[in-house]
């Protein structure tokens, strides 16, 4: 009886644990390589005139944007997408800053027009952030450079800390990858969730040698001085509000704004006239005062 009570057990133990690893690592990959969405339309769709370029990452890939020049400044938003979306779902919703700035807009790796076979999460795409600020620095007609980032490129632009970066608007960031797999495992009460969260670790380090641990923007903004906006809106379901308010509990220059009834990357849509304001009303203070 005892043997068949231990064999059950351990049955039951492989089935989880087979589960466990499983699951995460379909998870894992559907993260790396998520469905592609395609937005129509570009600039001129909006009467912009605009620029198409291109740049090349360390890595050796080449990443496509758009330059939309400003017939007010010089100073220039770099406008990051967010997961897993491309350029020109930001387009509509950020367009209002062209009236003072230059606006540039690129397709993270994989996304959009970018080359790339994976996405990794705001690891990689920290230094590819880094390269389209040295292909904005040779330009002639850029000079001071901020950078309005949601979701994903709001996080990777914390990561960089980049002096070349004046101001940053992060909208709907999270904290760390860790602390958003919390959320991707959100069907897994309490502590039952981590596991999977260990096993998704182990993948990210096994497949891509990241060490999700260190890919933590909380962190990072206790070292950086450039003046920061968070906006986050407080019915986020897929990155909590919480992960700005640790961020901005942390961080040494910063403002949190945080909208009532928004979901993920939904401010605008929920408060249109008030962030346009803020924004470019931070933007002037810091990329023209």
């Amino acid at each position: 009886m005892p043997t068949t009570l231990t064999t059950k057990i351990l049955l039951i133990a492989g089935v989880i644990v087979a589960f466990i690893l499983i699951f995460s690592l379909l998870t894992f990959l559907l993260y790396i390589r998520p469905p592609k969405y395609t937005t129509q339309g570009d600039p001129s769709s909006y009467g912009l005139e605009y620029e198409k370029v291109s740049f090349k990452t360390k890595d050796g890939l080449t990443l496509k944007g758009w330059f939309i020049p400003s017939n007010y400044s010089n100073a220039t938003v770099i406008v990051g997408h967010g997961f897993p979306f491309d350029k020109a779902n930001i387009l509509p919703v950020t367009k209002f800053l062209n009236k003072h700035y230059n606006l540039f807009y690129y397709d993270f790796r994989y996304f959009g027009e970018s080359e790339g076979r994976i996405t990794t999460i705001a690891h990689k795409e920290q230094q590819d952030l880094l390269d389209a600020i040295a292909y904005l620095k040779n330009r002639s007609d850029v000079e001071n450079i901020g950078i309005l980032g949601f979701s994903l490129s709001a996080t990777t632009v914390l990561l960089i800390n980049s002096k070349d970066v004046k101001a940053i608007v992060a909208d709907s960031a999270y904290a760390s990858i860790p602390k958003a797999l919390e959320r991707v495992y959100f069907i897994f009460p309490g502590p039952l969730k981590y596991p999977f969260i260990w096993a998704t670790v182990f993948y990210a380090k096994l497949f891509l040698g990241i060490n999700i641990y260190k890919i933590s923007a909380v962190e990072s903004v206790k070292t950086l001085e450039t003046p920061i906006l968070f906006i986050h809106g407080d019915k986020d379901s897929q990155i909590p509000v919480e992960h700005s308010k640790i961020l901005n509990e942390n961080a040494l220059n910063s403002t949190l704004w945080i909208i009532k009834d928004a979901d993920h990357g939904q401010s605008f849509a929920v408060n249109p006239k008030e962030y346009q304001q803020k924004v470019t009303d931070f933007f002037d203070q810091h990329l023209l005062g």
